[in-house]
């Protein structure tokens, strides 16, 4: 049975943060299988078979009851096992104990039971004092400060470390030398390996309860390449993988943690061509054979037909009983959530989970490239995962939409004017490019694409307009002010340059540009804001300095134009050469391909 200290912690965190009153009404709690709301004579019976599904049995009450739908009748039962959500604390920004509890209460209201911190090695570790080392790594105080909470709403917190790969950041420093393989890649089989990978597992048992470890080993692509193979000579890479994954794996039962990996490596060295999503990748039985006890965590945030899914699902289900799903609510192409391409990727992809009882289920919110999107820009698209967990295959995109406005407070109608910061429903991220592009370069959007992102700039700038009184709406108003002034500005400069228009170049330089910079120094400001209200200062100064260069080089262009339109300098160089199509030989996205034609910046 619940406490009524349990109780009254979890109804005023659902009225924390729907504002639903529920004290003027008669409730009756009790433990039961899934959740039950009903009301009968005036009265409010609540069934629920744990914490966070109590949480969203009041928040399901609340949201009925705020919705006019009388008399209330709420039914559900889980479709997953665990359902929640990872928050990354890797790429840049750690979040403060605040910001962190505060997520995850809005994650126990909408039923989730999990919440990942991904950790590469910003947590303390202590016979590596490097480890996390000016990045704001959590101390172990913070990281059980924490727990308790999640545990106080009935969520579980799993830590995710990364014991091969992903580790630059502690693999930098000359005394993780003797554990390197590649700059980023653990060396397999020398015990200065093991004897870290123990230490950290070691410490992350003194500051979690619970069972699950996220051990990664994903995207190792260069394994045993580097001063591995100076050292050891050529291994067959099947086998130093299995090799490395049963020693983690002692390690980890040892300090009482069920493992978890991600599986994309075993796909990957079964694939003729390295991918993931290989409808022809063979593992080979001796590999699966050898796999210790680990459940396999598949991600995918890409594709958007069932076939791909229900592949990949069914490969799993061949290697590990008890396979995991993380989707992707998509935060990392820049500045504001891909609310289109999450719909068109994880409404299909969810919808295979409960077809294929999928157990655990996770929404990753990853922080590529400068973690420069709040996590709680995206809280609208939680409910994607937890509708499809209580509702199954029942829900709809409806369902998620009003369960997100509900969450939230804030209209559908203003996250799809987010959505405009991208032109359609692919990873192609023109709000970002507009945002770091340099004036002169053609290394943003192509000159095709100005007229439409102009245009949805100011498309969105209308809406946003009538929710000004909300901080997370402010700053999507100033990114979309970048993206107008920036694109115009695009448009007009090499044209004009082009015809010797030196008057109109002037005034571009004389007022437009200034406008611009006016406009940078309010998203700066509002950004800033943001990141204090969520992250501890490390990892802040990343931004600082690219709002800085991008700013320091607007006055440059400036200065450039004005000295030509004078004659002092002969010709503006960069605008001399014919554009050609910026698209880089890896097609990353990232911030540094759209402000320099350099390689390594």
């Amino acid at each position: 049975m619940f406490t009524q200290q349990e109780i009254d912690h979890i109804r005023s965190t659902v009225t924390e943060i729907t504002g639903f009153p529920f004290d003027s009404l008669e409730i009756a709690v009790e433990e039961g299988p899934g959740i039950a709301v009903t009301e009968e004579g005036g009265r409010f019976f609540l069934r629920a078979e744990s914490k966070s599904a109590l949480a969203r049995a009041f928040f399901r009450l609340a949201q009925e009851k705020t919705a006019g739908r009388t008399p209330v009748s709420v039914q559900e039962t889980k479709h997953f096992q665990s359902c929640g959500s990872y928050l990354d604390f890797s790429r840049n920004g750690v979040m403060t104990v605040d910001a962190c509890k505060k997520y995850i209460a809005y994650s126990a209201v909408i039923g989730l039971d999990t919440v990942v911190l991904y950790t590469e090695e910003t947590y303390t570790v202590p016979e590596y004092p490097y480890h996390g080392y000016l990045r704001g790594r959590l101390t172990p105080e913070e990281y059980r400060e924490l727990d308790a909470y999640a545990d106080s709403l009935g969520l579980e917190i799993i830590p995710c470390m990364q014991t091969l790969a992903h580790l630059g950041n502690f693999l930098q420093w000359k005394s993780s030398t003797p554990m390197k393989d590649c700059p980023t890649i653990l060396m397999c089989d020398v015990e200065e390996t093991y004897e870290y990978i123990e230490a950290a597992i070691r410490a992350l048992r003194s500051y979690v309860r619970g069972k699950r470890l996220h051990i990664g080993m994903d995207e190792a692509h260069s394994v045993g390449l580097g001063r591995y193979l100076q050292r050891f000579g050529f291994q067959d890479r099947f086998e130093l993988l299995s090799r490395h994954l049963n020693r983690v794996v002692e390690i980890c039962k040892k300090y009482d943690f069920h493992p978890i990996m991600w599986s994309d490596m075993f796909f990957r060295l079964g694939s003729k061509t390295g991918d993931y999503y290989d409808l022809d990748a063979k593992i080979p039985q001796s590999v699966i054979d050898q796999l210790p006890d680990v459940d396999l965590c598949y991600w995918d945030y890409y594709n958007k037909e069932e076939k791909w899914f229900d592949h990949m699902l069914s490969g799993h289900a061949q290697m590990s009983p008890n396979t995991a799903f993380a989707g992707g609510i998509w935060v990392w192409s820049g500045f504001l959530p891909h609310v289109n391409l999450t719909k068109e990727t994880m409404e299909v992809g969810l919808r295979c989970c409960v077809r294929h009882q999928t157990k655990t289920v996770l929404a990753t919110t990853w922080g590529d490239d400068g973690n420069e999107t709040s996590p709680f820009l995206v809280l609208n698209q939680l409910p994607i995962f937890s509708e499809f967990c209580w509702r199954g295959e029942a829900c709809t995109h409806d369902i998620i939409a009003e369960t997100g406005a509900f969450l939230t407070g804030l209209p559908d109608r203003a996250y799809q004017a987010f959505s405009l910061f991208y032109p359609d429903a692919t990873d192609r991220r023109t709000g970002k490019a507009l945002i770091w592009c340099d004036l002169l370069y053609p290394l943003g959007p192509g000159a095709d694409e100005l007229p439409a992102a102009l245009d949805r700039s100011c498309q969105a700038l209308e809406i946003l307009a009538d929710y000004q009184d909300r901080e997370d709406c402010r700053y999507a108003s100033a990114l979309f002010e970048v993206c107008r002034q920036k694109s115009s500005l695009l448009m007009k400069i090499r044209p004009l340059y082009q015809q010797g228009d030196r008057d109109q170049l002037r005034k571009i330089a004389q007022e437009e540009i200034p406008s611009l910079l006016d406009a940078y120094d309010r998203l700066r400001r509002l950004h800033k804001a943001q990141w204090e209200s969520v992250y501890k200062r490390n990892g802040w100064e990343v931004l600082a300095l690219r709002y800085g260069s991008v700013e320091g080089r607007l006055k440059d262009v400036q200065d450039a134009i004005l000295r030509w339109c004078d004659g002092t300098l002969p010709t503006l160089c960069e605008l001399d050469e014919t554009p050609m199509d910026p698209t880089r030989k890896d097609g990353m996205q990232f911030y540094q391909v759209y402000v320099s034609p350099v390689f390594n910046l």
